[in-house]
C-alpha cells in the first residue's frame, strides 16, 4: 500500500465503519459518557482504571494492526501524525503531541467527543475526567515506541470537563 492512502483507511463496508479493513464501533456521546458516569458512579477509581485500561489495550492492537499495513512508515513523527489522524477521523476530538523529554510528553486536546458529550449531559466536573483519551494516548504511544501496554503513566493536568481551555496531558514512563 502507499503512504498517502493510510489517511483514507476509515470507510463504510455496507452498514459497517471500517478501520484499516477491521469493523470497528463508534457510540454517540449519550452512550460513551453514561457508560463513563457508570462506571465512575458504581466502581469508583476502578471504574476509571478500566476504561484507561480498556481504551488503552484497544487502540494497542488496533493501532498495531494498522501500522503493519504501512511499513514503510517508520518515523516516530509520521507514525505520531498518523495517529492524530485517526484519533481525528474516528470522531474522537484532536490531539497535538509535543516531546518534552528523552520519554516524556505533553499532550493537548483543545476538542473532545467525550468532553462535549459531558458538558452536555452532566455539566461541569470539578475532576479532570477524560479517562478513554489518557487510555488512548498511552495505547498509541506504547506501540509507536515498541513499548508493552503499561508503559507510560498518562495524567491528566487540565481537563475542558472542569471549564479549561483545553485537555493537556503529561506522558512519563512508569
Amino acid at each position: 500500500m502507499s503512504p498517502k492512502n493510510w489517511k483514507n483507511e476509515l470507510n463504510r463496508k455496507e452498514h459497517q465503519v471500517v478501520l484499516s479493513g477491521q469493523p470497528i464501533a463508534m457510540h454517540c456521546h449519550h452512550y460513551n459518557v453514561n457508560l463513563q458516569k457508570t462506571l465512575e458512579d458504581a466502581l469508583g477509581q476502578a471504574g476509571v482504571d478500566l476504561l484507561f485500561a480498556s481504551a488503552e489495550e484497544a487502540v494497542y492492537h488496533d493501532f498495531t494492526s494498522h501500522l503493519s499495513r504501512y511499513p514503510m512508515i517508520r518515523s516516530v513523527k509520521s507514525r505520531l501524525e498518523m495517529a492524530e489522524v485517526l484519533y481525528q477521523n474516528c470522531g474522537m476530538g484532536i490531539l497535538h503531541f509535543e516531546k518534552r523529554g528523552a520519554d516524556q510528553w505533553r499532550i493537548i486536546s483543545p476538542s473532545s467527543h467525550h468532553v462535549t458529550g459531558w458538558l452536555a449531559k452532566h455539566g461541569r466536573r470539578s475532576t479532570p475526567g477524560c479517562h478513554f483519551s489518557r487510555g488512548w494516548i498511552a495505547g498509541v504511544l506504547a506501540v509507536i515506541f515498541k513499548q508493552p501496554r503499561g508503559h507510560y503513566r498518562v495524567d491528566e493536568l487540565n481537563c475542558k470537563m472542569m471549564r479549561d481551555e483545553t485537555c493537556v496531558f503529561e506522558v512519563t514512563p512508569l
